[in-house]
């Protein structure tokens, strides 16, 4: 009785070490739980084949060996589960189930007046890479953390208290500086405004004690796990509500079948400070959620329409109205949620969009708007061209609405990762290309451009309209620009000039009485 008890043992503890690290959910729409039970059922094997008494008969120099009737139950098991994994792929696949492919998410036509207009606040020209920079610069200066911990790459992006920002949080450096923290938790996140570039390390009062970077039970997929065990996840989304509460958005699926048709089935709001969770139905997440459909795959969906419907097979031969995602993504900020838009190309990849798809990552609406232009790659190609003698490297660009007009606007970078000028492009001709020298003052400087590409002086929403009078005025040239810096009551004003305002600013002397529009930064944008 010794040999069935210590292999029940065996097989038990080994049940148990991959469970606790491979954390399967226990479901069968999880294909990690079937590979364990694959390994199981292998280990059984081995064993079985380790205490039988083996016997040999040789014939036409073969080798045979009875494993006991258990041992062929288990490996006719084993075979079935592998059999029915691979017809559940079969059977599930696009060529049978072309229609559901093509519905996982439904688009929706609509004019490109949907997409908000221009709001310096509301766009995002910091890309991850920068903003990864920025946060590892101010880990650097704090030198009480910095021996400790590490910056996360997460960089979540988020809409934030009326303003777009990437967050992350502060991550345990390796196992002996883990133990060595632990009970006091992480101390904070790192916030990077997406628009300014103004980038802070939030100390938390209460420390974080659950993370992706943490271990053993204190791990925050580990807990999500022994919390909920028939839940399948993903890799959760570090955010913070509009108090600066942080919290891990945990997205829960569904597929059909074993592993085919992936779906969104609800989200846990995981509380990292305290351990707590509740789950959400998807009608019911909370609003300041930013993201429940990861990108992965709302692009994988968004691919999947634009392939299969009008079918698998004109997928192949045909292929009439089939279109795909372009070779990127980007957000955008609108009504305070983070909207993922991609260009939509024809599968011939000419360098041209057939039109934008724009997704809300809370609530997972999509939107699709026929305006054509060039692609994403071809316009950075065009803005890199334009600034050749200096050797730049563009960023994906951010579609941006100009006069109810598709524009790109996109970050010039050097060798180093530094954002040395913007660019503006033309959606529908790449060849409109504008650019700018990247200063202190990023409003300005990409309204400059709005300027120089619509021909008309941009004035933002952001403005207000007073009267000065001129006390002092001085003309300076910086990268090739105009400007006009206006003394009046010892505050400075600066007014760019062009071809709207050139007829009244060359006039301009000191004593004068002037009616201008500008923003609380005193850049003015009109004169009366």
């Amino acid at each position: 009785m010794k040999k069935p008890i210590s292999k029940a043992l065996i097989l038990t503890i080994t049940a148990c070490l991959l469970y606790y690290f491979l954390l399967p959910a226990i479901n069968i729409h999880d294909i990690a739980l079937w590979f364990i039970l694959l390994i199981l059922a292998i280990e059984y094997l081995l064993l079985s084949l380790t205490n039988a008494t083996i016997s040999i008969i040789k014939t036409r120099n073969s080798l045979s060996a009875d494993f006991g009737k258990g041992s062929k139950i288990v490996g006719i098991v084993a075979l079935v589960a592998v059999g029915v994994m691979m017809i559940s792929s079969f059977i599930f696949s696009p060529l049978f189930q072309s229609n559901k492919y093509a519905s996982r998410i439904t688009l929706e036509d609509v004019s490109f007046s949907e997409v908000p207009a221009y709001s310096f606040n509301q766009t995002a020209i910091i890309d991850r890479d920068s903003a990864n920079n920025l946060g590892n610069k101010v880990m650097g200066e704090m030198t009480d953390l910095v021996s400790q911990f590490s910056v996360s790459d997460e960089y979540s992006q988020i809409s934030y208290q009326g303003g777009t920002y990437r967050v992350t949080p502060l991550a345990y450096e390796g196992l002996i500086k883990y133990f060595k923290n632990r009970s006091n938790g992480i101390p904070g996140y790192i916030l990077v405004n997406t628009t300014t570039g103004a980038t802070k390390l939030v100390r938390l009062e209460n420390k974080m004690h659950y993370s992706a970077s943490a271990m053993f039970n204190e791990n925050l997929m580990r807990k999500l796990r022994f919390a909920y065990p028939f839940d399948i996840f993903d890799t959760p989304t570090f955010e913070i509500d509009e108090n600066g509460n942080p919290f891990y958005v945990c997205t829960t699926y569904t597929y059909t079948g074993i592993h085919s048709l992936k779906k969104v089935n609800g989200v846990v709001i995981f509380d990292p400070c305290n351990g707590k969770s509740r789950k959400y139905g998807l009608d019911e997440v909370p609003d300041w959620v930013d993201r429940v459909y990861p990108e992965r795959l709302v692009n994988e969906e968004l691919n999947d329409y634009g392939l299969y419907h009008n079918g698998f097979f004109n997928s192949i031969f045909g292929q009439e109205g089939v279109i795909q995602t372009s070779e990127g993504y980007n957000y955008i900020s609108k009504n305070g949620d983070i909207w993922l838009y991609t260009g939509m190309t024809s599968t011939l990849s000419d360098s041209s969009n057939v039109g934008f798809a724009i997704v809300n990552l809370r609530t997972h609406e999509a939107q699709y708007i026929k305006t054509s232009g060039a692609d994403e790659y071809a316009v950075m190609a065009s803005a890199e061209g334009e600034t050749s003698d200096y050797g730049y490297t563009a960023t994906f660009p951010v579609l941006v609405n100009i006069n109810n007009e598709p524009v790109y606007l996109l970050s010039l970078k050097d060798s180093a990762g530094l954002v040395k000028m913007y660019a503006m492009v033309d959606a529908q001709d790449y060849q409109q290309v504008y650019t700018i020298r990247a200063e202190k003052n990023a409003r300005q400087a990409i309204e400059t451009l709005i300027s120089q590409l619509s021909g008309n002086t941009f004035v933002s929403e952001e403005t207000s309209e007073k009267t000065i009078t001129i006390d002092e005025i001085k003309e300076v040239i910086i990268n090739g620009n105009t400007l006009y810096y206006l003394l009046a009551k010892d505050e400075i004003y600066v007014l760019t000039i062009n071809e709207d305002n050139a007829a009244k600013a060359v006039f301009l002397k000191a004593g004068d009485n002037i009616t201008i529009n500008c923003s609380k930064d005193n850049i003015i944008y009109d004169i009366k």
